[in-house]
């Protein structure tokens, strides 16, 4: 009984003693702590740029295109230059031969030619041929009616030799006529600028001279391209 009423006796002293600010830790209601809540934190690698290897690889434009209309050049006709080649003196002329005086009677009435100048090369234009045209009168006995030609250098003695005697054909009325090639001309490749010097000779079948054509020393040129073009 005794120890009821002790018991007692505590438990009210303590209740009036509840507003003081003594912490008695048996007697207070036990609170739960809660534990901090551990954060994850997202794990992540860092964004890569994985190249598109099909992709070309351009610079971004520097300016802005403009889209004002531009303004194109009324074209204007330009004369073509022309060019005048170099005219160079040249040497006087050797004295013919004693064989190419044209002997009496002279049976060439008339003898024409196609050209003037004859060119070699490949970057001009001109005749590459020479065209014959003789008349001549009738004669007893004749036969033939052959041409002879040299090249002789403008700008120098040298020369080649006459040769040639390639035969003209004829209409049988008094008319000769002969083409003569480029090809046919020996040792044209040697001359730069020469003159083509030609004679026509008139012969019977064993080739006994009837006449002679006045020898053509400065009318007609053999020229290369070069000596054309400057």
């Amino acid at each position: 009984m005794k120890k009821l009423i002790f018991v007692l006796a505590i438990i009210f002293l303590l209740s009036g003693c509840s507003g003081l600010p003594i912490s008695i830790p048996f007697l207070q209601t036990p609170t739960t702590v809660s534990s901090p809540k551990s954060t994850v934190a997202p794990f992540s690698l860092d964004s890569t740029n994985t190249p598109d290897l099909f992709v070309l690889n351009t610079l971004p434009p520097t300016t802005t295109p403009s889209t004002e209309t531009p303004i194109v050049p009324v074209a204007t006709d330009t004369p073509f230059p022309t060019f005048t080649p170099t005219i160079r003196s040249t040497i006087t002329l050797e004295p013919i031969g004693p064989s190419l005086f044209t002997p009496s009677p002279n049976l060439f009435l008339t003898v024409q030619r196609s050209t003037e100048q004859i060119v070699w090369g490949s970057n001009c234009q001109g005749a590459r041929f020479i065209q014959f045209t003789a008349q001549v009168m009738p004669a007893r006995r004749l036969r033939y009616v052959t041409l002879w030609y040299r090249l002789q250098d403008k700008y120098s003695g040298r020369h080649t030799d006459w040769g040639g005697g390639a035969i003209l054909s004829t209409n049988h009325q008094g008319t000769y006529f002969y083409t003569l090639d480029l090809s046919q001309i020996q040792h044209y490749r040697f001359y730069e600028d020469a003159w083509f010097q030609y004679q026509l000779v008139a012969s019977t079948v064993t080739q006994k001279v009837l006449g002679r054509s006045v020898v053509s020393r400065s009318d007609v040129s053999v020229t290369h391209c070069s000596a054309l073009l400057p």
